[in-house]
């Protein structure tokens, strides 16, 4: 299917995370969207209501379109929430509020997209600043889990490629993983990118690491007890568990960079990764990210950036909404009026 026209406006724009929902509103082409509110997910037992109380904060501007990425897999016109009790049905929402358009994307296919919308001053360069080629991008995020996507324009057009790689099985490459590395809960039997490198993932690598410290080991594995210890540097377990987080994240990216040959660049965001920030040392994780053998010198190519925040994402769903035509999405199985 051809992509459609503009959407109707004005035009409501969300971003729904486990923990956090964000609604924009746009009230015209080319218009950027305004926050309209900012929502603890969980707080609303459906969508439904968690986006009457959106649409309220709108005032007497009634949004025609609606267009927003939630965590969790697409399947057509609706989706279930990873990490909150919610549930999506595109079309049923439309019938709801009277929608005129509606689409629904994978929060980090929204990411890969917002790669062609980040501005200045939005991503830190991490280690030398190093000119984009015309190759993807690559974004990825450890937060509840850790999504990956890529990003491919050609002729102008958007094209993302979400998947899975957050799932892929990841060990051990030096005597520092070796002693720890038996220690590393298993989840269904290995060890997955995600499953270290994510919230949860910091808590089981402080575990990992506890007999190294003996009686001065800290139990606590709440992930923002463990960063705001580590950041104090009053805790050499925690600290160390971040150090070692960073450096199995660095290697990680360049993976992820060389799975997609991302002369575009690799872009880091989401919550844990922000957290640890402050004690991201740009010339050490540049050179794990680097450290390819034989291959090398191809990711050293690759520029590697820190997105700051996510202001990009409500900005590209808005684009999407002014002209689709910039983007290939299968719009045939994915807009809620036909």
């Amino acid at each position: 299917m051809n992509a459609p026209g503009v959407f109707p406006y004005p035009l409501l724009v969300a971003d729904i995370g486990g923990t956090n929902a964000r609604f924009a509103l746009s009230r015209s082409p080319g218009d950027q969207p305004r926050l309209a509110a900012r929502l603890a997910t969980r707080a609303f037992p459906t969508f439904e209501e968690l986006l009457a109380k959106a649409v309220a904060a709108c005032g007497a501007e009634r949004p025609r379109s609606l267009a927003l990425c939630a965590a969790g897999p697409v399947a057509g016109r609706s989706m279930r929430l990873t990490n909150a009790p919610l549930a999506i049905d595109g079309p049923e929402i439309a019938r709801a509020f009277r929608l005129e358009q509606g689409v629904l994307l994978n929060d980090f296919e929204a990411a890969a997209l917002a790669l062609a919308f980040v501005e200045p001053g939005e991503a830190t360069p991490i280690g030398p600043e190093i000119s984009p080629g015309r190759g993807p991008r690559v974004v990825l995020g450890p937060g509840t889990g850790l999504g990956v996507a890529a990003l491919v324009i050609r002729d102008g057009a958007l094209q993302p490629l979400p998947g899975e790689g957050g799932h892929v099985g990841i060990g051990p490459q030096d005597d520092e993983d070796e002693e720890f590395w038996p220690r590393i809960e298993r989840i269904g039997g290995r060890v997955s990118a995600e499953s270290l490198l994510s919230g949860p993932g910091l808590a089981r690598l402080h575990a990992a690491l506890a007999p190294r410290h003996a009686e001065r080991a800290d139990a606590s594995a709440d992930p923002p007890a463990i960063t705001r210890r580590a950041l104090s540097g009053d805790c050499a377990h925690s600290r160390e568990t971040a150090q070692v987080f960073l450096k199995h994240l660095a290697r990680f990216s360049g993976d992820i960079g060389l799975v997609y040959g991302a002369t575009g660049g690799v872009f880091i965001r989401g919550g844990v990764a922000s957290a640890l920030a402050p004690l991201i040392a740009p010339e050490a994780f540049r050179a794990q990210f680097s450290d390819k053998p034989t291959v090398a010198a191809f990711a050293r190519t690759f520029p590697l950036a820190r997105l700051r925040d996510d202001a990009a994402i409500l900005r590209t769903l808005a684009a999407l909404g002014a002209r689709p035509d910039r983007f290939t999405l299968d719009f045939a199985s994915r807009l809620w009026r036909s």
